[in-house]
């Protein structure tokens, strides 16, 4: 058992709640509390429908609609809502499933989630702590959603965040001011309930919210519904798409099956990283899992996840006071002061050196970078559809929980069995999908995948077209000018990686085996390891311009590719009049030209991609260079792709600016000297 595990075990945590946050939250509604007018006293607040009269509560706060939603001092709000919200949740607990979803159904329909908050409703009246939680983490996700899609009837851009959102003019002119002001107080901003940034960020331990509060804020949902009958009209979002995330994430484990759970409950009872408190969340999620409600399980899984980080970010920066909720004035301790270089106060965040690189990059990939799923802020702010949450996701969200349960683990981990010691093998060795540079060596790819394809092109055979005339590909593959780019960005290369050959040659469109000659050593180049931990930003912004290059470079050779099938067939059902087939003849004389520029493109994309971390190292005036070189590269494939385009077609254009491209390359090669001192980053 490793230093920090041992530390993890010995934590006294009753609650994650500070002092003050948890005195608001399970102390102040609940003082002076008379059970036995709890049950007669809701019709002083609520209709016969069992809605909300918000006449009646801007006496209970004291407040007059001309004060606007701002509430000023919370715990006083607090101390006079609590007498209504106990009201709601008794009158709640008095009526039928049916007879609850008779009253509130048609009332939801308006969010869009109208059946997600109807199991609200239901996970609210089982005996099972976690259930609250669950229902909370739900209903503000999917409310968040809702009042986005409102505000986004009148407003333009809008607010990420739910406190921001909560105060904008827009919603309170369609709610009111009464009824804001109770959203603010139940989920408004710190100094409030606050209650859904608490479940959330994974502070809440099973049973510490009052459940009054859940069921005041279900009844504020109907209610905003009921009293503003246009609302049945609002456009919704379409919920977010993560199908290109999970292609790439359903290769990196294999989905766990419910023959896999007693597994992972072996492991989840032997390790450190979870707080006993917090348990029967995990067990919850695993019944959950079994049960296919995949959904539920990713939002049990994602809070405790945050929860078993903070816990080990407060051991291995020695902050324990940072496990806790933060007052008002202090930011809480979330994933992005987690997973971030540096603390608050500028000094090192120990995280990535008590991690490594690999554990580092599961969770940055899959929370963080902006092409990645960014799953816990997709699900936490409404932006995924719940109920068709697929089983590849919640499996590897179990999966890299799993990952942390093994790595502080609290027994000998050389007793776990396959599943559990695969999936630790898997983050071991993980490398980013998601990170940009990541994502470049994928356009390198796929450019390279898609000049492959050149090779088997259509086309007439030698002289068909022009009689007797040499092919221009053999004149062009010999060009001095091309042979000189291809010698500079070849020592280039060899330099950074020495195994690189520097005889590596071009393909030739008329030698189809000369492709396996050009692509194998950029194939090695790109096996090289890019390290995406931390990066600075000047790097990031050289990897952005080089996935712009790759990205118009695949397009124009797309382009290239289906002119040269669609002419070819024309060619050959006799339907090209002259003036087509000349330009079909200045096409194939150009073919060769543009597929040497491209190869060239590819190889100085690689060659910057290998000396990224250079830049931390070079002058200024040595990035500057760099930096309009490869702006100038990127002019070159952009106008490819329109001079290549089906209603362009101008390959005479092309073959200039090709030509310039490739003695742009050999000068800027020979001026700049470019050795790339090391592979390493």
């Amino acid at each position: 058992m490793s230093t920090t595990s041992e530390q993890l075990g010995q934590l006294e945590q009753d609650s994650s709640l500070s002092v003050n946050v948890r005195r608001l939250v399970c102390e102040v509604g609940l003082q002076d509390t008379d059970a036995n007018s709890e049950h007669s006293d809701w019709h002083l607040y609520m209709t016969d429908e069992g809605t909300l009269q918000w006449e009646a509560f801007e006496r209970v706060l004291h407040q007059s609609s001309s004060e606007g939603s701002h509430v000023s001092d919370y715990q006083t709000a607090v101390s006079r809502l609590a007498p209504v919200c106990r009201a709601v949740h008794a009158y709640l607990s008095q009526l039928s499933p049916a007879e609850r979803r008779r009253k509130y159904s048609p009332h939801l329909t308006w969010t869009g989630y109208g059946q997600l908050f109807e199991e609200c409703f239901d996970l609210l009246s089982t005996s099972d702590q976690t259930d609250r939680t669950l229902s909370l983490l739900q209903a503000t996700a999917a409310l968040e959603r809702a009042l986005g899609d409102v505000f986004l009837m009148n407003g333009t851009q809008c607010p990420s965040l739910l406190k921001d959102l909560l105060a904008t003019r827009e919603l309170t002119e369609i709610f009111g001011c009464t009824a804001m002001s109770c959203l603010h107080i139940v989920i408004g901003p710190p100094s409030s309930l606050n209650l859904r940034n608490i479940a959330w960020h994974g502070f809440l331990s099973p049973g510490e919210v009052p459940d009054m509060y859940v069921s005041f804020l279900l009844v504020v949902v109907t209610t905003l519904g009921e009293q503003t009958p246009f609302l049945y009209e609002v456009s919704h979002r379409t919920p977010l798409d993560l199908s290109p995330q999970l292609q790439q994430l359903q290769k990196v484990f294999p989905v766990l099956q419910v023959t896999d759970l007693p597994i992972l409950r072996d492991v989840i009872h032997r390790t450190t990283f979870i707080q006993p408190s917090m348990m029967p969340y995990w067990e919850k999620a695993l019944e959950k899992f079994s049960d296919q409600s995949y959904g539920h399980c990713l939002l049990l899984l994602l809070p405790q996840l945050e929860h078993g980080l903070r816990r080990v970010f407060a051991v291995v920066n020695n902050c324990p006071q940072r496990m806790l909720t933060a007052e008002s004035s202090v930011l809480y301790t979330t994933f992005d002061e987690i997973l971030s270089p540096t603390l608050q106060d500028g000094s090192t965040n120990h995280m990535s050196s008590e991690l490594g690189d690999s554990y580092m990059e599961v969770l940055l990939d899959l929370l963080v970078h902006p092409e990645g799923p960014r799953v816990r802020d997709h699900a936490s702010h409404g932006e995924l559809d719940l109920t068709t949450i697929p089983a590849v996701l919640a499996s590897h969200v179990l999966c890299v929980c799993l990952a942390f349960c093994v790595k502080y683990a609290s027994t000998d981990t050389s007793v776990l069995s396959g599943t559990a010691f695969h999936v630790e093998q898997v983050v071991q060795r993980y490398k980013s999908l998601f990170h940009p540079t990541a994502l470049l060596v994928q356009r390198v790819y796929s450019c390279l995948e898609s000049m492959s394809t050149w090779l088997q092109v259509p086309r007439p055979s030698a002289g068909e077209l022009k009689g007797d005339q040499p092919k221009p590909s053999e004149e062009v593959a010999n060009n001095p000018d091309t042979m000189k780019a291809v010698s500079v960005v070849n020592a280039a290369l060899h330099k950074v990686l020495p195994s690189h050959k520097p005889d590596s040659t071009l393909a030739d469109l008329s030698a189809p085996n000369s492709w396996q000659s050009y692509e194998t050593p950029m194939r090695a180049c790109l096996c090289e390891p890019v390290k995406t931990v931390y990066r600075p930003r000047g790097e990031l912004e050289m990897v952005s311009l080089l996935r712009h290059i790759m990205d118009n470079s695949q397009t124009a050779s797309q382009n290239i590719q289906g002119t040269a099938e669609q002419r070819c067939e024309l060619w050959r059902n006799r339907q090209l009049r002259s003036r087509q087939r000349e330009n079909y003849a200045r096409m194939l004389d150009s073919l060769q030209t543009i597929f040497n520029g491209l190869q060239l493109v590819v190889m100085v994309t690689v060659h910057h991609l290998l000396t990224l971390g250079d830049l931390s190292r070079i002058e200024s005036s040595q990035k500057q260079k760099r930096k309009k070189f490869l702006k100038c590269t990127l002019q070159y494939v952009e106008n490819l792709v329109s001079k290549t385009s089906m209603d362009q077609n101008k390959w005479d254009e092309c073959r200039t600016l090709t030509s310039a491209a490739i003695n742009r390359i050999t000068e800027y090669y020979n001026d700049n000297n470019l050795t790339g001192h090391s592979a390493s980053f």
